[in-house]
């Protein structure tokens, strides 16, 4: 059963990455994708292993949706295979194997996750198999296995920086169980210097870029996010992780923290609750940023229902059952499997809204309202552009008011022969106004009192239209006649969110 539900999460995500029911690239894979044309040692916003990934990946099976989002798959795959494996790990039988799988795999937090390209995906895993190797090392006390858990959190750290939770987290429950005995280790030490040495490239591009990613981060929680009460946070990782797992993974974290044969492993519980008491501390409203620690509650849980359940197959049959149909009845609230509109409605009737950003809300949960509307913006863009007489055009640049529009129109404007857009959102600030004169500019999403402030002449010139996107009203401006030299102004259009 373990191979086979790993098997139905990849199929899951590979049936349902195309455009048969009129989604798209989703906002931040464009953005992504210019990170992949123009690789560094690091970004505003991320770390330089997604975007590396992402140009490998272009290189070798190109940059269709499904190509795209084929690693994302292949991760959450790995993340449902290695649930199931640390569920036999700790002695759980076929039953305890398949619930823990299963769980994993109907989660509508990991479903939205594994669904198109970024670095949550990949972080999930790391976090995921940083977790199974922990459980390795307490069950063979084998402290030569900190060297893998250093080159895990490496790359987690060259994924998101969002890895340090997970080490923190394993720092405290180090000094707060017996494991701390492996402070004394040279493996871990050498484990710890080899994560550090992984990642030195990002560390010394932050410094030479005076610690962007820190001021990113700083502004970010307090402009994007929304405030969320201690109650109102777990609720929501009641929900996000489907309300029929809730019993399972709370019986994982009992497990970890207070069963007699959990008390080898008490450590990967209080991984848990360091990484929620930070959550809880800034108020996070993001569900992705404990979806990597799930799945090593979720495997000792299904232990748990495994050995209440006992030898009765019925019973374990049902509870396999309902959790199945508990998860087709969540599916399309997770992937793409219905239009939009009938999504809409279906979400409406499930009650279902979630803010898990300023200004990010609409009729369609986020994760699919932004994947609508791109071509038909970047499209109205184009038509603005070559109306514009001849001697206008070679001097005309596109400036967006964040990168999921320059990455649009950085990707889709090729074949309608557009420039290169630029943008103040991350690090497309950072990328600077290359060439541009200033003397014309294309604006898409900027307010036209914003632009007159700057420009002489200011005219509408078109507005995208998209029902469902967050952002139905897309107003294009021409802007002409920059008041003041573009080097002058650049620093005031930054903006890290």
């Amino acid at each position: 059963p373990l191979i086979s539900i790993t098997l139905l999460k990849l199929f899951l995500h590979l049936a349902t990455n195309n455009r048969l029911l009129g989604y798209g690239y989703f906002r931040d894979e464009f953005y992504y994708l210019v990170c992949a044309e123009r690789l560094a040692f690091g970004y505003v916003d991320l770390p330089p292993l997604a975007p590396f990934l992402l140009s490998v990946n272009r290189r070798l099976v190109g940059d269709s949706i499904f190509a795209l989002r084929l690693l994302p798959a292949v991760a959450g795959a790995g993340t449902v295979l290695l649930a199931g494996l640390m569920a036999r790990r700790l002695g759980g039988g076929r039953f305890a194997q398949a619930l823990a799988a299963l769980a994993v795999t109907i989660a509508p937090v990991h479903l939205v996750i594994n669904g198109f390209f970024s670095p949550n995906a990949f972080e999930v895993l790391l976090w995921t198999a940083s977790a199974y190797i922990l459980l390795l090392l307490l069950q063979r006390d084998s402290p030569r296995l900190w060297l893998w858990v250093g080159v895990i959190a490496g790359l987690g750290l060259q994924m998101k920086h969002t890895m340090a939770l997970f080490g923190l987290g394993m720092l405290l429950g180090l000094l707060l169980t017996p494991t701390r005995r492996y402070l004394r280790s040279k493996w871990l030490w050498l484990g710890g210097a080899i994560a550090m040495l992984i990642f030195l490239p990002n560390l010394i591009w932050q410094v030479q870029h005076d610690r962007l990613s820190l001021e990113f981060y700083a502004h970010s929680n307090l402009v994007k996010n929304v405030p969320t009460p201690p109650g109102e946070l777990m609720l929501t990782q009641i929900l996000v992780l489907h309300p029929l797992t809730f019993p399972i993974w709370l019986a994982g974290l009992y497990f970890l923290l207070f069963a007699a044969d959990g008390r080898p492993y008490r450590m990967l519980g209080w991984v848990y609750l360091v990484i929620l008491s930070v959550l809880i501390v800034g108020q996070s409203s993001r569900p992705d940023r404990l979806a990597g620690a799930y799945p090593m509650l979720l495997a000792p849980g299904a232990l748990v229902v495994e050995r209440a359940v006992g030898q009765r197959r019925m019973l374990a049959t049902v509870a396999l059952l309902v959790l199945a149909l508990g998860g087709v009845v969540t599916l399309p609230l997770g992937v793409p499997v219905l239009p939009p509109e009938t999504t809409a409605r279906y979400a409406a009737m499930l009650g279902v809204s979630v803010q898990i950003e300023q200004g990010k809300t609409g009729s369609l949960p986020q994760h699919f309202a932004d994947r609508l509307g791109w071509e038909e913006m970047v499209t109205t863009v184009a038509e603005v552009y070559h109306s514009l007489p001849p001697d206008e055009r070679t001097q005309a640049t596109i400036l967006a008011v964040n990168y999921g529009q320059a990455g649009a129109v950085d990707f889709l404007g090729r074949e309608l022969g557009l420039p290169r857009a630029i943008s103040g959102h991350n690090n497309y600030f950072l990328w600077g106004p290359g060439d541009a004169s200033g003397e014309v500019v294309i604006s898409i999403g900027l307010s036209e009192g914003d632009l007159r402030e700057f420009f002489e002449d200011v005219r509408w010139a078109a507005t995208a239209h998209c029902d469902y996107c967050l952002e139905q009203e897309r107003p294009v401006y021409v802007a002409r006649r920059l008041r003041f030299p573009i080097q002058e102004v650049w620093p005031q259009v930054k903006h890290y969110d």
